[in-house]
């Protein structure tokens, strides 16, 4: 019987712009994968770290550089937990507010995610018309905040301002016709 000689080598992790970040562990007999142990949303940035030396204000900045996709969502993650570690009542308004432009952006983040995934499986017109609705979305994100990706508009005790008044008739125009937009997407 051959003697066989097992060789362990990384595969990633891969660039934190690509769809997933992604490290495996292979251990290879010659060109056969003979196991492979995935280390799922490995990235690591030192943020921990550099907020160390912050104050949680001074940190906030560094939330919404973990998820280039969902920078408000995790502002208001990391603001919440301040809050709750400080028992810092947040006004009504400034929590409705927070809900919404958290969705919003989560809705963004999908759109991107089906529109590369689309683009993966070779439907290139999907990619058209998610990324034409995403823009819709950042185009309302970048009117309330001033930013498109790293927004740090959500703040620990409420909101930077108030929204525009011009905010939520276009997203009551949006969401009126995106079902319509989904549908066109299955289509």
């Amino acid at each position: 019987m051959a003697e066989t000689r097992v060789m362990t080598i990384n595969m990633g992790p891969q660039h934190p712009a690509t769809h997933g970040v992604l490290r495996l562990v292979l251990e290879l007999d010659g060109e056969v994968v003979v196991k492979a142990v995935p280390h799922i949303g490995y990235l690591h940035r030192g943020i921990e770290k550099l907020a160390e030396s912050m104050t949680y204000p001074q940190a906030l900045t560094l939330t919404d550089r973990l998820d280039y996709t969902s920078g408000l969502s995790n502002n208001l993650a990391y603001c919440l937990a301040v809050e709750k570690l400080l028992d810092l009542p947040i006004p009504k308004r400034a929590q409705y507010l927070r809900v919404l432009l958290a969705e919003l952006q989560r809705i963004a983040a999908h759109l991107l995610w089906i529109a590369t995934h689309a683009l993966d499986l070779g439907a290139m017109t999907l990619l058209f018309y998610a990324f034409r609705d995403r823009e819709e979305i950042l185009e309302m994100l970048e009117l309330v905040t001033g930013a498109r990706l790293t927004p740090s508009f959500i703040r620990i005790g409420g909101l930077a301002a108030d929204i525009p008044e011009t905010f939520l008739p276009r997203v009551r125009a949006f969401t009126d016709i995106f079902p319509q937009k989904v549908d066109e997407y299955e289509t």
